[in-house]
């Protein structure tokens, strides 16, 4: 089973202690960690350890935080802190228990029309509270949407995310879910966000709806 760089039990910064890798992507591995001051879970996501050398990484790892610290949303993941322990860069946020978005609709397929609308309308405050920020997030996706226990909807890794003025690698995110405009290098706005969010809805919808008539055909 693989645990990542830091095995469960590891104590980092004389503070975390880790329970388990959640995941790892693009921007690095994330666990699960029980804050022993404040005594309380928390998500640590540290950056990949060839990369904190890398002094433009390191600046846009500061930028999540400084960006996502402007937002304070229900539906929004709640960022804490940046700090290092090891010789690795890491950010400490909000500990959702649950599963993302994308991992829900491959275990259950489409979702119940009410449930459906509910996220949408989650995900529209989260997004308008980011917005009303000059924050756009750049990289929505299903996987970047997670659900608790409860069905409270949390958007999750601004690691693209970027204020809107400051924006420089305008094309930055990924590919499948990009608007229009950030495919072809243009601004990226408010509205690509929208149009990502509808687009990653529908993708994710007719997908799961694809693979049941798949199956059915077999």
């Amino acid at each position: 089973m693989d645990e990542g760089r830091f095995p469960p039990g590891t104590l980092l910064a004389q503070r975390y202690r880790i329970v388990s890798l959640l995941g790892r992507g693009g921007m690095g591995e994330v666990y699960r960690a029980n804050d022993l001051l404040l005594a309380q879970a928390v998500a640590l996501k540290f950056l990949p350890a060839q990369w904190t050398s890398d002094e433009p990484t390191l600046a846009r790892f500061r930028n999540e935080v400084r960006i996502a610290r402007q937002i304070s949303h229900p539906n929004v993941c709640r960022v804490y802190d940046i700090g290092e322990a090891e010789g690795a860069t890491y950010l400490s946020m909000e500990y959702v228990d649950g599963e993302d978005l994308a991992s829900l609709l491959r275990r259950i397929g489409r979702l119940p029309r009410d449930k459906a609308l509910e996220i949408a309308r989650q995900l529209c405050a989260g997004l308008a509270a980011a917005h009303d920020k000059g924050v756009v997030h750049r990289d929505l996706k299903p996987a970047n949407i997670m659900l608790d226990g409860q069905g409270q909807l949390r958007i999750t890794d601004f690691g693209l995310a970027g204020v809107a003025s400051e924006v420089k690698d305008i094309r930055s995110g990924t590919p499948a879910y990009m608007a229009p405009e950030q495919r072809s290098g243009k601004e990226v706005t408010a509205r690509s966000d929208i149009m990502r969010w509808a687009w990653c809805c529908t993708r994710s919808l007719l997908a799961a709806a694809s693979r049941r008539i798949q199956a059915t055909r077999t």
